[in-house]
């Protein structure tokens, strides 16, 4: 990495000096390349779907212990470090981050059969070479051949750390958690080690509760950090006095199980977890970074990070730094946060008893509705096509084919696209909850960055024939027509429209399914829009800057799209330029 000009590349420069010991094996050597490249190319910002390719295994585990549950597989793997790009230091950086992964150290080993285990101590520091607080974090790697095939990231707690408090609480509840939520994977057996170390003694010694042994395995001056406190411990009587108080906070049932441990003549790594009674316990992994030294064989420095406790803040940071970025999302959040406390929970503000009282009129009313989608009963009048007020019937019917026109915008869901709540699925929703889909969609989505996509990457056969059949806008539009239509004209028994319209009036006074889908239809055609600039600079169109192509035709189309409700935008997916297909 020498010779790397500006700030970027003196970090870079910073980071990869050789730090591997004389006597490691070529193939720990070639491990430990394998993981400091794969770093860097999380500092150049390399796409996820090359990083993935370059580095990891078809069956990688990868364990970022800022969630809850591992990313199996290089499809999940790929999709997680393209949807929460900045969330946590191992799921890939930001275009706009000034942040960098700083190694502090590494150790390895290797067997004879292909597989290696690397350890690496590293930090987040600035493009500038400011260390960033509270972000040294350990990963383990276990490698076969020349690809990553499980990884572990655990990361220090945020200031003020939690110190004691974690233990007594972890001892209180001691009885009533095990393995249930997390099942805890030991580690492949790694050759090629010694067969016990003196970090494997200490562990022993740990679990026996013999503080005396355990003490006996650091240097006289060492020090150690246990990141969940705040303070380092100098010497080796602190280190004595910390393990004392640490034992006493724990049940004597529990003990450290060392699930894979990468040891050199002067540095260890080690991945471990906690057990109850020889049950795993959830959320108690960690790992372990320790330095040896080489004519005393004890440990003269050390870091401990334990696996941070729920809850779990990786989806909390990725959709935290979505409303940063884009502020304007708080207007959908804030809607939507209304319209369910309104329709399920209020009183008062719309018509009718609250969705939760699960009054009888209103399930029969849903009901018979959804019999009478899209009119197909009725107009063939089928026996079981119950008589509901036919305004009613044209709002609904509008309302739903309106929901269904924004599958035209099913290329927002693309493989190096990927959203927090899949489109897809949140489009069958809105066909039973409508803005109680929409709006979450809107706030959580991710931000179009290609300035070109096509249809083969549009994430399922299916949508992306749906999303780029020509014939979508025009059809549903003849829907939402017809729709309008039958709430003027039809059932006649209803009587002409002045007559029909007042007692749809009364109707709308008391039906809070009613009078909610006259809100939906001002929530849509509020944010029928949003999608709009995305899908046009998805397809080649520059909307800003020097280049900007918007003019002519193609900028009457999009004021239509954004600003007539409904009908703009079955004209937009109708008239809009197609999506390449490679």
């Amino acid at each position: 990495m020498a010779g790397n000009d500006g700030p970027f590349g003196a970090i870079l420069d910073r980071m990869f000096k050789p730090s591997a010991a004389s006597n490691e094996a070529a193939s720990s050597v070639g491990a430990e390349e394998v993981v400091t490249s794969f770093l860097s190319a999380i500092n150049s910002r390399d796409d996820p779907s090359d990083i993935v390719e370059r580095y990891f295994a078809d069956e990688i585990n990868y364990v970022d212990t800022s969630y809850y549950n591992p990313i199996e597989g290089k499809e999940a793997l790929r999709k997680h470090l393209y949807l929460h790009a900045g969330s946590s230091s191992l799921s890939t950086l930001t275009a706009d981050s000034s942040e960098v992964v700083v190694v502090d150290d590494i150790v390895s080993a290797s067997s004879s059969d292909e597989k290696a285990s690397v350890c690496v101590m590293y930090h987040m520091a600035t493009e500038g070479g400011d260390d960033v607080l509270d972000t040294t974090a350990i990963s383990f790697y276990n490698l076969r051949g020349s690809k990553i095939s499980k990884v572990l990231d655990v990361t220090e707690p945020t200031s003020p750390k939690p110190g004691d408090s974690g233990l007594k609480l972890l001892k209180s509840v001691s009885k009533l958690i095990g393995d249930e939520t997390i099942l805890v994977k030991r580690g492949d057996e790694v050759a090629g080690i010694p067969s016990v170390s003196v970090v494997e003694n200490y562990f022993d010694a740990w679990n026996r509760r013999d503080m005396v042994d355990a003490t006996l395995c650091f240097d006289e001056n060492c020090i150690m950090r246990d990141l969940q406190y705040d303070d380092a411990l100098r010497g080796r009587d602190e280190v004595e006095q910390h393990l004392l108080r640490v034992k006493d906070c724990l049940p004597s049932t529990f003990n450290f199980v060392v699930d894979d441990i990468a040891v050199a003549s002067n540095k260890a790594g080690v991945v471990w977890h906690v057990e109850n009674n020889q049950d795993p316990l959830a959320f108690t992994r960690g790992c372990s970074f320790y330095t040896i030294d080489e004519r005393s064989g004890l440990i003269k420095s050390g870091f401990e990070i334990p696996e941070k406790a729920p809850p779990k803040l990786g989806y909390w940071n990725t959709l935290s730094s979505k409303f940063e970025a884009e502020p304007i999302r708080f207007i959908p959040a804030a809607i939507w946060m209304a319209y369910m406390y309104t329709l399920f929970i209020s009183d008062g503000i719309l018509p009718g008893v609250n969705a939760l009282a699960l009054e009888q009129r209103t399930w029969e009313e849903v009901r018979d509705l959804s019999l009478n989608f899209f009119l197909v009963a009725p107009l063939l009048k089928l026996p079981f096509s119950p008589a509901v007020h036919p305004m009613l019937e044209g709002v609904f019917n509008l309302l739903l084919s309106w929901a269904a026109m924004f599958a035209g915008f099913l290329s927002d869901e693309r493989k190096e696209k990927p959203n927090l709540l899949p489109f897809g699925p949140m489009l069958v929703g809105m066909q039973f909850l409508t803005s109680g889909f929409l709006l979450p969609y809107l706030f959580t989505r991710t931000p179009e960055t290609a300035t070109e996509a096509y249809q083969e990457d549009i994430d399922g056969a299916l949508q992306a024939t749906v999303a780029e059949w020509r014939p979508l806008g025009g059809l549903l539009g003849g829907v939402g027509t017809a729709s309008i239509l039958w709430g003027f004209i039809g059932r006649p028994e209803f009587g002409p429209f002045s007559e029909r319209y007042a007692s749809f009036g009364d109707l709308l006074s008391i039906d809070r399914v009613g009078s909610s889908f006259i809100v939906d239809l001002v929530i849509f055609a509020i944010f029928q829009g949003w999608f709009v600039d995305d899908d046009l600079k998805r397809r080649g169109v520059v909307l800003e800057g020097e280049d900007a192509d918007i003019g002519g035709e193609l900028a009457i189309l999009r004021n239509v799209a954004k600003y007539v409700p409904f009908f703009g935008l079955a004209v937009y997916l109708s008239f809009r330029p197609s999506l390449p297909g490679r």
